[in-house]
């Protein structure tokens, strides 16, 4: 090997091809080491943070070691030392502009990969440095908060880099309709088809909300139609995939399982630690080990509940003049955790999300009409009642205006043998129940 770097790489490639090591872990474990030296015997290699420091020697440094004697061909001894630098680091992101216009648009280096998004960041790259010929639609869907449209920006500000001049079109199923519904009051379509139709890359988030409006899915049908036929880009994101977007027309689902479909899961473990790492070092808020790995565990849902919690403790601690201790952290995650809210709060949630999941109004899931399909969604809630709240079955009985104890341990365990045999239901009781625990 010609060169020290030559020789990590090999380990890492190594590390992915025979030691399991994902593209996530790789990204988030092993891109921020660096190798030091070597002397035939002995490997030094640095980390520049102290958590990620000490993150990798518990979780990677053996199988670093295995890696570097199977690449070498003989055993050697690998040490890891902290280098701290962050100073420097800080600056060269900074310039001489301070903490005040610190670089943080969304973009690919800055989204963190894990095991939950790697598919769909792998997919919005390629999409970036090849558009129109890679994956054409992109399909990108998740419950809220998990990154979409941080992919979908970052997408769009790779484009602009690449081609300055291409006509990039980003915008929200919400502003589509608005500027659609403003030029047809204004006799101005015309203007409409040539603004988006022409675009050499359209990007539009949480396209799920012009299901069922018939106008506005027939003017995005002939959109689409332009764009693809021309071959330019098209990327979308949606909280569910194209076959669960029940009222859309069903020529519009099938151009959008054309090209591909990528899935953000929520953060695992591991990606959430570095989301948070990464967000205390962007509102400039120094969070201890201990305090990291309790928000990590606490919070599971998405990443935009991690932020909320980083700038809640940067707040509590700026107002009382205190450290960002265990005691703090628990204060500020208050807000964010289902078993801070009243059980009345958490209840009506569930109410209201089997109710639009099921299209079943809330007053008749709290009634005793014995309909199917309203008994089925009223099992459905009192099954998702006892999994998030813990409650007794008697509890849950008072709140359906008495029902006996019998009757919901009926109802739940009908839920349940469903579950088993039913894995689309079952898809769609997990997806109510991270939508309850959305903040």
């Amino acid at each position: 090997m010609e060169s020290l770097q030559d020789m990590w790489q090999a380990v890492c490639d190594y590390s992915v091809k025979y030691l399991g090591v994902n593209d996530g872990a790789l990204k988030l474990w092993f891109e921020p080491i660096s190798i030091k030296s070597f002397d035939g015997q002995n490997v030094v290699l640095s980390v520049n943070n102290n958590f990620l420091y000490e993150y990798i020697v518990k979780l990677y440094k053996d199988l670093i070691n295995k890696a570097f004697n199977n690449v070498i061909g003989f055993d050697v001894n690998v040490e890891i030392i902290l280098e701290e630098n962050e100073d420097k680091e800080f600056k060269e992101v900074n310039g001489d502009n301070g903490p005040s216009e610190r670089v943080m648009g969304d973009s690919f280096e800055n989204f963190v990969v894990g095991k939950s998004n790697n598919y769909a960041y792998a997919a919005a790259k390629s999409v970036a440095e090849n558009p129109g010929k890679s994956y054409n639609p992109l399909f990108i869907y998740g419950k809220s908060g998990l990154g979409k449209t941080h992919l979908l920006k970052a997408i769009e500000n790779e484009m602009r880099r690449r081609n300055p001049q291409a006509n990039i079109i980003y915008t929200t199923c919400e502003n589509f309709t608005n500027d659609l519904v403003y030029h047809i009051r204004t006799k101005n379509t015309y203007e409409f088809h040539n603004k988006y139709r022409n675009a050499d890359a359209l990007m539009v988030d949480d396209i799920q909300f012009i299901a069922g409006k018939e106008s506005f899915e027939e003017e995005f049908f002939h959109t689409f139609n332009a764009i693809h036929e021309y071959g330019k880009q098209i990327v979308l994101t949606s909280d569910r995939p194209p076959n669960e977007l029940q009222i859309f027309q069903e020529r519009l689902k099938q151009r959008f399982e054309w090209g591909l479909m990528a899935d953000i899961q929520p953060p695992d473990f591991e990606t959430r630690v570095v989301i948070l790492m990464n967000k205390a070092d962007q509102y400039e808020i120094k969070i201890s080990n201990e305090v990291v790995e309790f928000l990590a565990s606490e919070l599971k849902n998405n990443v935009r509940q991690l932020e909320s919690a980083v700038k809640k403790i940067k707040a509590i601690c700026s107002l009382t003049n205190s450290e960002p201790t265990l005691d703090v952290a628990k204060e500020a995650i208050k807000e964010l955790t289902n078993y801070s809210q009243p059980i009345a709060v958490i209840n009506s949630k569930i109410i209201d999300n089997v109710s639009n999941t099921f299209g079943i109004s809330a007053d008749n899931i709290m009634s005793d009409k014995r309909d199917k399909q309203i008994k089925d969604a009223r099992q459905t809630a009192m099954y998702i009642m006892r999994e998030i709240t813990g409650v007794t079955l008697e509890e849950i009985g008072t709140y359906f205006g008495g029902k006996t104890h019998s009757t919901v341990k009926h109802s739940i365990t009908n839920v349940a043998s469903r579950m088993e045999n039913d894995l689309p239901y079952k898809k769609l009781i997990e997806d109510i129940i991270k939508n309850v625990q959305d903040f």
